[in-house]
């Protein structure tokens, strides 16, 4: 033993690590009472604004929360404003199909659409509602989704909007250039 102050500190160090590793366990909770999302279930709930007319007032920046997104990607760098089609959606020109749906969030996973891409099956958008457990699956919801299928690429966007609060629930877009296989 040369230097003990050294040992000393570095058994502490181990054991803070050690104790703090187990004394806060953190666990992924699904929730099961309505009242603990984020976005609590409304499927009983009466919304008179159709998918086309609230498309319409997302387009037009109707609300308070869409002229807010608006202006925040102004002010971004003009390589970074492309994404605004995809956060206040807008259906591509040409596209194959074109989809506007008001349905609850649990319904929007059967209407993933799957495309190949010269190696492997994929689907999109992948919607797992799993992977949002802040609103409910019996949540009304905005569905938009358009996308374009050729034989040389697969381009598409979607997005899901919060039928009470107008807010983008979830969003993407993407591209997938298609292999060629030689027959």
């Amino acid at each position: 033993m040369k230097n003990p102050f050294l040992i000393i500190s570095f058994v502490f160090i181990f054991l803070f690590s050690f104790s703090t590793l187990l004394g806060n366990p953190v666990y992924s909770q699904t929730p099961t009472d309505k009242d603990e999302y984020l976005h609590p279930a409304n499927k009983e709930k009466v919304v008179d604004e159709t998918v086309d007319e609230f498309y319409q007032a997302l387009r037009d920046l109707k609300y308070p929360i869409h002229q807010e997104v608006y202006q925040t990607y102004k002010q971004k760098p003009k390589q970074q404003q492309r994404h605004l089609n995809t956060v206040l959606f807008k259906e591509m020109s040409g596209a194959s199909v074109n989809i506007r749906k008001k349905l609850l969030f649990n319904e929007v996973e059967r209407l993933n659409y799957i495309t190949f891409d010269g190696n492997i099956l994929r689907t999109y958008p992948g919607i797992d509602i799993n992977y949002h457990q802040t609103v409910s699956p019996e949540r009304q919801v905005y569905f938009f989704y358009s996308f374009k299928d050729t034989e040389k690429e697969f381009k598409g966007n979607y997005a899901i909007y919060d039928v009470e609060t107008k807010e983008m629930l979830a969003g993407g877009s993407t591209y997938m250039p298609k292999l060629n296989i030689i027959k």
